[in-house]
């Protein structure tokens, strides 16, 4: 992410949709916890980085809750609201300008410790949907916004040399559903068959479409009708007649 270092004492303007650190940003909102979170140095810390690292996550899992499952649920041992520490910073309002020459209203804080900078960065944050996330594959951080439904990062996933985390774990996700679940074992069977077709020439590439969107809601259309605990003879009953459908033209 490489968030710009932190001198203090530190000016910010605050706007609806971003905001600036004197002559540098914009920035989105959240980025500067998500960068430190990630390890990065983005100011000094008196104290050590673990324990506001700490305060951070506690913080999002707290007033983040809305943003399930997006943001890890609180644990159960942990109290229901964090313990108070107030943010001490001067505000006013001002304008801060912007690149057509005209100005935006912005709270503008003056900040003296990273700490409390971040903690009222990450709050709205919050406050606007949007947080840093811990991708599921590889651990690291990155930051999601209100809408964004990704569950792993941009990074270079472990153990490849181009491809992604989301490109990875979304394949990871589709491949062990085809493992776990007869009905996909049967749509990607089919699929590949009448895709060879296709690239054959022996099947229209608009006869391959029509099928592939049929058979997508057909192949959904069995997944809602086997639900847990169904009967054993009903399932096997479902199963072969997707089978039939997809394999039929």
């Amino acid at each position: 992410m490489n968030f710009p270092k932190l001198t203090f004492p530190l000016t910010a303007d605050f706007g609806a949709s971003e905001y600036w650190l004197e002559s540098q940003g914009p920035f989105r909102y959240g980025s500067a916890a998500t960068a430190f979170l990630s390890g990065e140095d983005i100011g000094p810390v008196p104290d050590g980085s673990s324990p506001l690292a700490q305060e951070l996550e506690q913080q999002l899992q707290v007033f983040g809750s809305h943003l399930q499952p997006y943001a890890k649920a609180p644990d159960a041992d942990a109290p229901p609201c964090p313990e108070k520490q107030p943010v001490s910073c001067p505000m006013c309002f001002a304008f801060h300008p912007a690149e057509d020459g005209s100005a935006v209203m912005t709270e503008q804080y003056i900040f003296s410790s990273l700490r409390d900078f971040l903690r009222v960065e990450l709050g709205k944050a919050i406050l606007r949907g949007g947080a840093p996330r811990q991708c599921r594959l590889c651990g690291g951080w990155f930051l999601h916004e209100q809408g964004d439904r990704a569950m792993y990062c941009g990074r270079i996933a472990p153990g490849e040399e181009s491809k992604t985390c989301r490109e990875a774990g979304a394949r990871a996700v589709f491949e062990k559903k085809i493992q776990d679940e007869d009905t996909w074992k049967i749509y990607k069977r089919a699929y590949k068959k009448y895709y060879a077709r296709c690239m054959k020439g022996s099947m229209t590439e608009e006869a391959f479409r029509a099928w592939a969107m049929r058979a997508a809601a057909d192949r959904d259309a069995a997944i809602a009708q086997i639900k847990p605990g169904v009967d054993a003879v009903l399932k096997a009953q479902i199963i072969e007649r997707l089978r039939a459908d997809l394999n039929c033209l």
